[in-house]
């Protein structure tokens, strides 16, 4: 099954993006996030995409020529560190501040949105979709390569530091950046039934990950990847791998 951002998509129309406004995405990485905020504001609005990789700004920027998009700008720099590289920018320019699993990478999220909310306007908005596996998997009978596979990425994602409740965090987060929190969704991210992410399709994706991590061989990884697929085969089944919360919140 083909990944799409659906989700994303309706989450980040759902909190007000649209045509003609300015947006910073931070992490913007491959450019799926970018694209999409691209579509959203169209031609007379302007995305600035950051990440402190540059095969991943690389890999956005041909994304985005490849669909004929030409206002999106793209910026080398590190979020957590020296912040020069968007002075060139005007300060309250922006009208949104957008990420996709970013903020769970941060040792201090709150004090990276304080700093990059210099250059939204008064009133603009802070809008991020985090992660969080707190609730899950989720089934009313196991999938072994499914909760094989979730296992996997949950010790991935803690020896890499990530904060694995950080869509629960999110409210905190923004109030302790100086924003006003206005509101959170969250959604289930299901397997077999059109989910936005197949297991099979994200254990892939971060194969490399897992490798490096120790976790799991190349054979392990392709071994479970093809036992997904064959679980995957049942149309009936429900299994419940992550939720996706979406939070927004006002500069004052």
């Amino acid at each position: 099954m083909k990944r799409d951002n659906t989700t994303t998509r309706r989450y980040l129309s759902d909190a007000g993006v649209k045509q003609g406004m300015h947006v910073i995405e931070i992490g913007c990485g491959g450019g799926e996030v970018t694209e999409v905020l691209a579509e959203l504001v169209g031609s007379s609005g302007a995305v600035v995409a950051i990440d402190h990789n540059q095969n991943a700004l690389a890999t956005a920027q041909a994304r985005l020529r490849e669909r004929g998009i030409e206002y999106v700008q793209f910026i080398f720099a590190d979020i957590t560190g020296d912040l020069s590289s968007l002075e060139g920018f005007q300060q309250e320019g922006f009208d949104i501040l957008a990420g996709r699993r970013v903020l769970m990478y941060l040792q201090d999220p709150a004090e990276v949105l304080r700093r990059l909310a210099r250059w939204l306007r008064p009133g603009g908005w802070v809008v991020f979709e985090e992660s969080d596996l707190t609730m899950v998997p989720g089934r009313t009978s196991s999938l072994a390569a499914h909760d094989q596979a979730m296992e996997w990425l949950r010790r991935m994602l803690t020896m890499e530091g990530a904060n694995t409740a950080m869509g629960f965090g999110l409210p905190t987060t923004l109030i302790k950046a100086g924003l006003r929190f206005e509101g959170i969704r969250a959604e289930a991210v299901i397997q077999g039934q059109g989910t936005q992410y197949p297991l099979a399709t994200l254990l892939k994706l971060m194969e490399v990950r897992v490798i490096s991590a120790g976790i799991a061989t190349q054979e392990e990884v392709n071994s479970l990847v093809a036992r997904l697929d064959v679980e995957s085969r049942d149309p009936a089944w429900v299994y419940v791998s992550d939720i996706s919360f979406c939070a927004w919140g006002q500069k004052p």
